[in-house]
């Protein structure tokens, strides 16, 4: 299974990032952008092609998730493409939710 993780990057840094993949790893493979790729790469064009594949949405939830531009754009990408969502929460809980409970102004239509 292809996991696309979302995350804040400034609620999460690289050994946070790092936990979380080992976490998921049972899923299979686990997309975390900012430890898959150099920061020279089209950022915007590898999380497309990410998302083209991924089978599971992953947002892991944190203060600044629901505010930042990026993580916006991440949900509203995978919401469009009805890519099933789970949740990671603070207490490092896996369970399914929709869309609009993260960003309640995303439309799965």
């Amino acid at each position: 299974m292809n996991a696309f993780v979302s995350y804040s990057r400034r609620d999460n840094p690289l050994r946070r990032l790092a936990e979380i993949e080992a976490q998921l790893s049972h899923l299979g493979h686990v997309y975390i952008d900012d430890l898959h790729h150099p920061p020279s790469i089209d950022r915007h064009a590898a999380v497309i092609a990410a998302l083209k594949t991924a089978e599971v949405f992953i947002a892991v939830t944190s203060p600044n998730y629901p505010h930042t531009p990026w993580t916006r754009f991440e949900v509203s990408e995978a919401a469009r493409r009805k890519i099933p969502l789970l949740l990671l929460t603070t207490n490092d809980e896996i369970r399914s939710a929709y869309y609009d409970e993260i960003l309640p102004a995303t439309r799965t239509a």
